[in-house]
């Protein structure tokens, strides 16, 4: 008995001192290299006084596993990269994210660009050098986006429409100031199952009837706007029908939150469950 629990003892040694032997390894190595290629990318664009603390921990020593990195999270299993979140950072004025860095993850299923504090730049904008447009469609697996609190303007949703396998989207708090909100740059989210686009200013009708071929939608946040009126369709009656019929094909909304906007209550004489 004694010698089978030295002889367990000197296993788990074997398997510790092979572990940090190995380090990195932990992680995809073509991942890895990414999410280097990603940093040297947001420190470019980081006001240099503060790129010594752009994501300090994503590091080119070869025995750290890039898996506990801080904002990265791997699948337990295939160790490939699953979650990135940047947290806040503090850019350079009209930054622009570079979404070709993201191609080589083929597994990601979260990406949060979320800013943690008021006082520091974010996204202004998207780009892609390589695929354009259609870069989010190669992200077959991306079902969370947080791009809340930066300073994204409508260009962004030309780029969003790609993202077809999206579930969760959150757009809160962002530059939409002064415009209509552009439904249809999202009509191919049909996959969409929570949708924030809370405080963002948009302003004249909520286009109900764009939104609604968004079928699977079970919360819509659309507060915090200065949204008048459900449609642009003429006459009272066509108005109230319209919205009534385009809201009753959300067969799955539970949450709808309207709260902060500019609505007459002349046009909510409906019950829409």
């Amino acid at each position: 008995m004694k010698g089978m629990f030295f002889l367990g003892k000197y296993l788990i040694l074997v398997i510790l001192v092979l572990g940090q032997l190995h380090g990195y390894k932990g992680c995809v190595e073509k991942e890895r290299k990414a999410l280097l290629e990603f940093v040297k990318y947001i420190i470019s664009i980081t006001i240099e006084e503060y790129s010594d603390y752009a994501l300090p921990t994503w590091t080119y020593n070869t025995k750290s596993d890039c898996c506990r990195w801080e904002g990265v999270k791997c699948n337990r299993t295939s160790k490939r990269v699953t979650e990135i979140a940047f947290g806040t950072l503090s850019l350079k004025e009209n930054s622009l994210l570079n979404l070709s860095l993201l191609h080589p993850f083929e597994d990601i299923r979260s990406l949060n660009l979320s800013r943690n504090n008021y006082y520091y730049n974010q996204f202004s904008g998207l780009f892609d050098d390589v695929e354009g447009y259609k870069t989010l469609r190669k992200l077959r697996k991306l079902e969370i986006m947080d791009l809340s609190r930066n300073r994204f303007n409508n260009s962004i949703f030309r780029f969003l429409n790609s993202a077809i396998s999206l579930k969760t989207l959150f757009l809160g708090d962002n530059n939409f100031y002064g415009g209509s909100l552009p439904a249809k740059e999202l009509k191919d989210l049909t996959n969409l199952e929570l949708l924030d686009l809370s405080g963002n200013r948009f302003n004249g009708s909520i286009p109900i009837q764009e939104l609604s071929a968004l079928s699977k939608l079970k919360s819509l946040d659309l507060s915090r706007n200065k949204f008048s009126e459900l449609s642009k369709l003429q006459g009272k009656f066509c108005l109230h029908f319209a919205g009534y019929k385009s809201l009753r094909r959300l067969r799955n909304l539970k949450i709808l939150d309207l709260s902060e906007n500019n609505f007459d209550n002349k046009y909510f004489p409906f019950s829409v469950l």
